[in-house]
């Protein structure tokens, strides 16, 4: 009886360790077969004194939009890794809601702007500018060592520097942040020239 007793207290705690586990493994086997994409990104507020070193960002989408409206997906057609990625934002519904000839799907929410007029019917460019956020990253802040705080916030006022962000996107659509760049530089690369 107590080696019974015993037996089911191990099992009791041996299951949630298996079960964490398991979920660490897949996150990783997601993370390594994920679709990486570089997004270029505006920063700016590098550092709040109320909230530690942050720098605020928002997406500079290297975009083709066809449209106006709401999307919920985008498109990527090329995402090389030295550059940012091309991306198609994909309509709820109408013409450009295939993503027959896309590399993956990033979902999320967004729409595209009118910039100057709108398409006329039957006419294919450019529509606007494309404001998205891929599902995963709704922060839009990335923590700065507080030794490199003093001088990204130099080089954003300057606007000396190009900024990326490489986003890491699962089978399901949901992005997560992999690694950001200044000037294609990894951060700590860039500050130890």
């Amino acid at each position: 009886m107590k080696r019974l007793m015993t037996a089911a207290v191990i099992a009791a705690l041996a299951l949630p360790l298996a079960t964490l586990g398991a979920m660490v493994g897949d996150a990783e086997r997601g993370l390594r077969d994920a679709g990486v994409m570089r997004v270029a990104i505006r920063g700016y507020d590098p550092q709040d004194m109320l909230r530690g070193h942050y720098l605020r960002y928002q997406f500079e989408w290297n975009a083709e939009p066809a449209f106006i409206g709401r999307a919920r997906q985008l498109c990527v057609l090329s995402a090389p890794a030295d550059a940012p990625a091309r991306v198609r934002p994909l309509a709820e519904s109408g013409t450009w809601s295939s993503a027959t000839d896309c590399a993956f799907v990033v979902k999320g929410w967004g729409e595209v702007l009118a910039e100057g007029r709108r398409l006329e019917p039957g006419e294919r460019g450019p529509a606007g500018r494309l404001r998205f956020t891929p599902s995963g990253v709704e922060s839009g802040r990335l923590y700065i060592p507080e030794r490199h705080a003093q001088e990204l916030e130099r080089l954003l006022r300057g606007n000396d520097a190009r900024l990326t962000i490489d986003l890491a996107v699962n089978r399901a659509g949901r992005a997560s942040v992999k690694a950001w760049h200044i000037d294609g530089k990894t951060v700590d690369d860039y500050f130890n020239k």
